[in-house]
């Protein structure tokens, strides 16, 4: 358990770190309604954030508990985007030598921990999306969340 814990607290770092740097390029391009539509229709509420610097606009969707967080971050350009994905392939890193099922690519990073703990980013141009869950419930949801945003 304290492994969970331990992965939970590096995706938390890794998805705060984002929101700090700010946030580019992927597979689909997820708009900001089809994003509030599919994390409220999986029970999240969803926060509009504003805009920071580095970021045009943010919203951040989540349960009661916080073991389910969604972002969706528009950066004011690529180069942002990718420095804030960047971090958070290098905390991915972090968890596969914990033992987690790591996949990364240039635009993409999926992290899974014996159906405990999933966690998920994805940069389109300016945008990065990230997904986690932690406990056997939260990390189902995220991975169907994932599916249902088509990224």
């Amino acid at each position: 358990m304290k492994t969970v814990k331990k992965m939970a607290a590096i995706v938390l770092v890794g998805a705060m770190a984002l929101s700090i740097a700010a946030c580019k390029k992927s597979a689909k391009k997820v708009s900001v309604d089809d994003f509030k539509k599919a994390c409220e229709e999986v029970g999240l509420t969803v926060e509009d954030l504003g805009a920071s610097d580095g970021v045009k606009e943010q919203y951040e969707a989540a349960n009661s508990d916080g073991t389910l967080d969604v972002s969706y971050i528009v950066c004011e350009n690529t180069d942002d985007a990718k420095k804030g994905f960047d971090m958070i392939s290098s905390s991915a890193d972090s968890a596969k030598d914990m033992g987690a099922d790591v996949s990364t690519s240039s635009n993409k990073v999926e992290v899974s921990l014996e159906g405990l703990l999933y966690m998920y980013a994805v940069r389109n141009g300016d945008t990065v999306i990230t997904v986690s869950g932690s406990g056997e419930e939260q990390a189902s949801t995220a991975k169907d969340l994932v599916k249902k945003l088509g990224i």
